[in-house]
């Protein structure tokens, strides 16, 4: 069996990326976005109580950790601390929505980067 080398493990911090205000028309009003690591993909994302998005896809599969408050998205229910989502990639859903106290998500892009697709629901 292989020893690890650096390239094999590795520990981030949530707490050494920088928070960062995110505004899109598709967002209302607004996310906080922490960009904690590239290669695996990892981001933070803080929702507003209330906070919403609109009906979206990722261009990879990408697993969702619930870290706080309650998080709802149509047609799949409410998820609270500690709960895991996985999407595959391209797959489109929403609106998704943070609860009352808001809500923070852990997302990670399995095999790409995180990225988001709007999809254009007007007739």
């Amino acid at each position: 069996m292989p020893t690890p080398d650096g390239d094999d493990i590795r520990r981030f911090s949530i707490d050494d990326a920088e928070a960062v205000l995110y505004e899109h028309p598709e967002i209302e009003p607004y996310v906080h976005l922490r960009r904690v690591a590239g290669e695996p993909s990892i981001v933070e994302v803080t929702f507003p109580p209330n906070g919403r998005l609109s009906l979206h896809s990722h261009p990879s599969d990408t697993l969702y950790v619930i870290r706080s408050g309650e998080f709802h998205i149509e047609g799949e229910g409410t998820f609270v601390p500690g709960d895991l989502r996985w999407v595959r990639a391209g797959v489109a859903y929403g609106p998704e929505w943070a609860g009352e106290d808001g809500a923070v998500l852990l997302i990670v892009a399995m095999g790409g980067k995180f990225g988001t697709t709007w999809v254009d629901t007007a007739p």
